[in-house]
C-alpha cells in the first residue's frame, strides 16, 4: 500500500500535480516521506531544502527499523545529482557511482539500476570523460536484462556521443536500435528524434551498396575507441525511416524551424518520390522560408 502512495506521489510531480504529491505524504512511512518531500523540494527549485530532506531519508533508511537498500541507493542517487548541480562534483558522483554499483547488486537490471547507470554515464559525459561514459552505457546491453526502454535511451546518448566524436557510422547504427526500441516502446519523442538524426547522417550518401542497418547492428563488435567514420545508408533503410517519421512530420507543418520538413524533402528527393500532397497542396501553409524554397 505504502509504495502504491509512493508510485501515486512521484506520478503526480511528474506532472507537475505538487498539491498533490503533498496531499499524499501523511500517509508515508517516514523514509518515503523524506524522499518525496526531496522531489518535491528539487521541482520547486529548492536545492538546500532537497538536501536536507535527502538526509533525513538516508539516515532513516539506514536505520534497522527501517531498513530499505533500494530506497537508500535511490536516495543516494538523487544526492548526487543535486550535489553535482551545485557544483559538487567529486561528491556528486561518487554519490551516483555508490548507487549505480548497489543497485546492480541487490536489483539488477530494474529500471533504478538503469536510470543509475544512465546518470553515471551522463556525469562522465559532463566532466569531458568520454571513454567513460561509453563504458559505463555498455553496461546497458541491447540483450540484456534492462528494459527497451532503458536501452533506447542509452543508445540514443551514445548515438550521440559517437556523432560528436564525427564516427558516422556508429552513430547511425546507435540511432537505428534507438529509433527501433523506442519506436516498439512507444517512446515517441525518443523514436522521432533518432529517426531524424537517421534522415540527416544516412543522406550524406544513400547507396545500394551499404550493408542494411540491422544487420550492421547484429554484426557490430566492441570496439575499443571510436573512429572517425562517414555515414551511408542503404535506399530501404532510408525508406523505412522516412515512411515511419513523414505522418508524424506532416500532422502539423506550421512553424518557423521545420529541420524535419527539410530532411523529409530532401529524402523524398535523393530516393527520387513525388513528395507528399499534405506539402505540395498547402505550400501557404508553410512557415519555414527554407522549406518554401525547396518547394518552388
Amino acid at each position: 500500500m505504502n509504495n502504491d502512495v509512493v508510485e501515486a506521489a512521484e506520478s503526480a510531480i511528474n506532472s507537475g500535480d505538487i498539491e498533490l504529491a503533498k496531499s499524499l505524504l501523511p500517509d508515508m512511512l517516514d523514509g518515503n516521506k523524506f524522499f518525496v518531500e526531496t522531489l518535491i523540494s528539487i521541482s520547486e527549485s529548492d536545492i538546500h531544502a532537497s538536501l536536507n530532506s535527502i538526509e533525513k531519508c538516508i539516515n532513516t533508511v539506514r536505520s534497522p527499523k527501517s531498513r530499505d537498500p533500494i530506497l537508500e541507493a535511490r536516495a543516494k542517487m538523487i544526492r548526487g545529482l543535486a550535489r553535482t548541480s551545485i557544483g559538487e562534483i567529486t561528491e556528486g558522483g561518487a554519490d551516483l557511482r555508490w548507487a549505480m554499483d548497489r543497485l546492480g547488486a541487490i536489483s539488477d537490471g530494474s529500471d533504478e539500476h538503469g536510470i543509475s547507470i544512465l546518470n553515471v554515464a551522463a556525469w562522465h559525459r559532463q566532466q569531458s570523460e568520454i571513454v567513460m561514459s561509453l563504458a559505463t552505457h555498455s553496461e546497458i546491453a541491447r540483450e540484456s536484462s534492462h528494459s527497451p526502454e532503458i536501452v533506447a535511451i542509452s543508445r540514443q546518448r551514445v548515438a550521440s556521443i559517437h556523432a560528436e566524436l564525427e564516427d558516422y557510422v556508429g552513430a547511425l547504427r546507435h540511432y537505428w536500435t534507438a529509433w527501433k526500441l523506442s519506436a516498439l516502446s512507444g517512446i515517441d519523442a525518443i523514436a522521432e528524434v533518432s529517426c531524424l538524426h537517421i534522415l540527416d547522417i544516412g543522406l550524406t550518401e544513400v547507396k545500394d551498396t551499404t550493408l542494411r542497418l540491422d544487420d550492421q547492428v547484429m554484426n557490430a563488435l566492441p570496439r575499443s575507441k571510436s573512429e572517425k567514420s562517414s555515414g551511408s545508408i542503404h535506399p530501404d533503410d532510408l525508406l523505412e525511416a522516412l515512411n515511419w517519421i513523414t505522418p508524424r512530420s506532416l500532422d502539423d507543418i506550421t512553424h518557423n524551424h521545420r529541420p524535419d520538413l527539410l530532411l523529409i524533402i530532401e529524402s523524398y528527393n535523393i530516393l527520387n518520390m513525388s513528395l507528399p500532397d499534405v506539402l505540395t497542396e498547402n505550400k501557404h501553409l508553410i512557415q519555414d522560408s527554407e522549406v518554401s524554397k525547396l518547394l518552388q
